[in-house]
């Protein structure tokens, strides 16, 4: 069953290639030549679900074939529940001023502790939520889920530089997950879980 993961980060499709095995073959936007003068779907969601149903949905029309997509990231009690969906909003509100590209962690996440620092709030909370749906063409059949795994921020510590890897702990882990291998880090992480759960509706 081959399945149009909706995205070029070919670093996540080979995670989740990884945990699906053999029951599905995942290719990325960028191995499919049309993809390329199309325009991205619109994430104007409120939440990571809502914009990973408007993303699988786009897709799963456009390519007229299942499309998968995740929408997923940190939310920050001290920072209330920042920077979720709204990591640039976020770095204008907290970081005025600064220059940062937020697709370079190690740009983005060192501002993002700053601004815990200046919160007020001492608590290090943070909660890595993970939001897939899988879509066919024509909205014949959509299937979703949604997991998250509890931690807290801490410095960078970890030499795999991914997402906010370097910077989250896990509850109950003296590793950050940069700092585990790739399957340690499948077997407590959300992505995996919630995968399992699209797998097994298909």
């Amino acid at each position: 069953m081959k399945v149009v993961f909706a995205s070029k980060n070919k670093k996540k499709a080979l995670e989740l290639q990884r945990m699906a095995k053999e029951k599905i073959e995942l290719i990325v936007l960028s191995d499919i030549k049309e993809s390329e003068n199309i325009p991205q779907a619109e994430e104007n969601g409120n939440t990571f679900l809502e914009n990973a149903k408007l993303k699988a949905k786009y897709w799963a029309d456009k390519l007229n074939m299942i499309a998968l997509a995740e929408d997923s990231g940190i939310e920050i009690d001290a920072l209330n529940g920042a920077p979720g969906v709204y990591t640039k909003r976020c770095i204008e509100e907290y970081c005025k001023g600064e220059n940062v590209n937020e697709d370079k962690p190690a740009e983005l996440y060192p501002k993002i502790l700053e601004a815990m620092k200046k919160s007020g709030n001492d608590s290090k909370t943070a909660h890595w939520i993970s939001s897939m749906v899988l879509a066919y063409p024509n909205n014949e059949k959509t299937i979703e889920a949604i997991n998250s795994l509890d931690g807290e921020m801490c410095e960078c510590k970890g030499t795999r530089e991914f997402g906010f890897d370097q910077y989250f702990r896990p509850n109950n882990c003296n590793k950050t997950l940069s700092e585990m291998e790739p399957e340690e880090k499948d077997k407590i992480g959300p992505r995996l879980k919630t995968f399992e759960k699209i797998l097994e509706q298909i």
